[in-house]
């Protein structure tokens, strides 16, 4: 068995590793921005579905295009999801750029 600790960070939602909580208002931010980008890929993913559906219900959609929309729509929403992504930082050294302009002068 474990120790108080272990239970205790087993059944948390959150656990705080530090006393800085500006930490945890920045998680609560991500947690909400990742929630709303989940029900937006949701919603989404029902009414591309249920119009192709319906279009194929009709006979108004054939098996490459219905094919075609999926791919689509899943890459953009995808996409949508990349938006969670961190920004990325500037490398240490500069980035290839600048060794090239160190290389010039």
């Amino acid at each position: 068995m474990g120790s108080g600790t272990d239970v205790a960070q087993e059944s948390a939602n959150i656990v705080l590793l530090g006393n800085d909580l500006v930490r945890f208002v920045e998680t609560l931010k991500v947690a909400r921005r990742t929630r709303g980008i989940i029900w937006q890929n949701f919603a989404g993913t029902l009414v591309i579905d249920a119009v192709g559906i319906g279009l194929a219900a009709f006979g108004l959609l054939n098996p490459l295009l219905a094919a075609f929309i999926h791919v689509a729509s899943e890459l953009t929403f995808i996409l949508n999801s990349a938006r969670l992504l961190p920004p990325r930082s500037p490398r240490a050294d500069g980035g290839i750029g600048r060794a090239i302009q160190q290389a010039a002068e």
